[in-house]
């Protein structure tokens, strides 16, 4: 118990320090010439740290990295736009979010009837002009089923359902034999961003660039990890979509963009190495081997940790935009959740989750909002056991904001982060009252499930535990387990051959709260 209360004390100071040290508005990172020539040679050394996993000067050049950015550490590469959100705090229901959701699915209809197509490369969004990123499709599929399995309407539902599965059927037969998916080459199109990324990547390959572009798709990144960003996120709506609809095909997909990611050296991009922390984590979370979470974990200790300020901000410009602080907040909560207790490196991760949740946090109230709220919910489901009872109820508040924002005039707000918001809503909900809803660390596999399920979680300190069975109703069918338990990794089996097809949730009740968790017998 000494050690939990000396780690929160070690987190809230660290918080309170950094805290002193928020982002300022508005502040644009500005390099002098010199320093930017030192970096750069410092980005090199650490490359060639990071491929050969030399941690000591990983951690090393970090530091000397961090030291020569000086005060510009931290400072986003290009002015942010910040929108100041309406003060309504309450979340918006089930219900009513139901009701938003109608809303924006009617507002681009067309554009989900053929999504199938924007999953290979064809017909691109009107508000996407040529960027036909496969990821794109996979996000959208993924929430188009999570607002589907709360829809009401049964005729909607199958819609939505139709939809997603249809997209994701077809984005399966663009996968790579090594689990990676390809981008498109879209130098034809003279995107701004890209063309001339592509266009130095080939020219490096010499005549060699020919094997790699094929039909105009890129389909090798030739191990550089490019295609890590892509992956991870089409790796992850997989594995949501199978976790709703139980298709194994969804499951294989995940698995083998796992085992991709699994060989593939750390890079210099903090948030690159968070995409495959994810898909690593979401491959162990589907067959429970701990060989994918513990890389994912050595990802996140050496591949981002070592670049993260005391304010909670990444180093360099990049990284310290907020919308790629959005999305390694986004990336790293599922492994940080799952950090064995044992872990040397957890102190050190969960620290580093709680800074970077505080800081957005406090540059979300004092300058305004720069991104949209998927970190928020990300944040809400981080175990909560790691930080205060002031930040959760931030994050609370200002994912009330967020949503009551969405719900005016559509600010933020689209199919992925609404399935997010309703996903989270219907799991806090079902069996549970929110306020007393909690997070540990905690999986369950595999899921949906045929025969038997297996689900363990870690408690940090001695608890009385109730572990039970609910239907989808709310029916309690079944106390698996209750009582004492000390400090310790908890597993428990539980037989589905008498349970008929459909959703029931495990809920682990402790004196701190409630954990629910979804599964689906299929």
């Amino acid at each position: 118990m000494k050690k939990e209360i000396k780690l929160f004390s070690f987190i809230f100071a660290t918080l309170v320090f950094s805290n002193c040290l928020s982002q300022p508005c508005g502040s644009v990172q500005s390099l002098t010439s010199s320093q930017q020539i030192q970096i750069n040679a410092l980005g090199i050394q650490l490359d060639t740290a990071l491929v050969h996993e030399t941690t000591s000067a990983i951690d090393s050049l970090n530091s000397l990295i961090k030291t020569t950015f000086s005060t510009e550490g931290g400072k986003p590469d290009a002015v942010e736009t910040y929108y100041n959100l309406v003060s309504n705090t309450s979340w918006l229901n089930l219900t009513n979010s139901i009701l938003l959701s109608r809303q924006l699915v009617a507002a681009d209809s067309l554009e989900y009837v053929d999504l199938w197509k924007l999953a290979k490369g064809m017909a691109p969004p009107l508000y996407q002009p040529h960027s036909i990123a496969l990821r794109t499709s996979a996000e959208m599929a993924a929430g188009l089923l999570k607002i589907a399995d709360k829809e009401t309407d049964l005729a909607r539902k199958a819609l939505y359902q139709s939809w997603a599965n249809r997209t994701l059927d077809s984005l399966a037969t663009m996968q790579l034999p090594n689990g990676a998916f390809p981008f498109p080459d879209l130098r034809t199109y003279g995107d701004p961003v890209f063309t001339p990324i592509i266009q130095n990547y080939l020219n490096s390959l010499g005549t060699d660039s020919s094997l790699v572009l094929v039909g105009g798709w890129i389909i090798d990144d030739r191990n550089t990890g490019e295609f890590k960003f892509d992956a991870g996120v089409i790796g992850n709506a997989y594995y949501e979509a199978y976790h709703y609809t139980g298709n194994l095909q969804y499951k294989n997909i995940a698995l083998s963009v796992a085992n991709y990611m699994m060989p593939l050296k750390m890079n210099v991009n903090y948030n690159y190495n968070t995409f495959v922390s994810l898909a690593l984590t979401r491959g162990y979370q589907l067959n429970n081997d701990t060989n994918y979470l513990n890389r994912a974990i050595l990802n996140l200790r050496y591949g981002l940790y070592p670049g993260q300020l005391a304010n909670g901000r990444w180093v360099d410009g990049h990284n310290a935009n907020s919308r790629y602080h959005n999305i390694i907040i986004c990336n790293s909560v599922p492994t940080i959740n799952l950090i064995p207790t044992a872990s040397s490196y957890k102190t050190e991760l969960d620290t580093m989750a709680v800074r970077a949740i505080q800081n957005l946090v406090n540059y979300s109230n004092s300058c305004g909002s720069a991104t949209g709220f998927r970190w928020l919910i990300a944040a809400y489901l981080l175990d909560s056991t790691l930080y205060s009872t002031t930040l959760r109820n931030q994050i609370r508040d200002l994912l009330g904001r967020y949503i009551n924002q969405a719900a005016v005039n559509g600010k933020y707000l689209d199919v992925q982060s609404m399935g997010s918001y309703i996903e989270l809503l219907g799991n806090l909900t079902t069996g549970i009252d929110e306020n007393t809803a909690m997070t540990l660390p905690s999986s369950l596999f595999p899921n949906p499930f045929t025969e038997e399920l297996n689900f363990a979680f870690e408690l940090t300190n001695e608890q009385t535990i109730t572990v039970s069975l609910f239907d989808r109703a709310g029916k309690l069918l079944h106390v698996i387990d209750s009582g004492k338990k000390i400090k310790g990794r908890y597993t428990y089996t539980i037989p589905g051959a008498d349970l008929a097809t459909g959703v029931y949730f495990v809920v682990l009740e402790t004196a701190t709260g409630k954990l629910s968790s979804k599964i689906i017998k299929q």
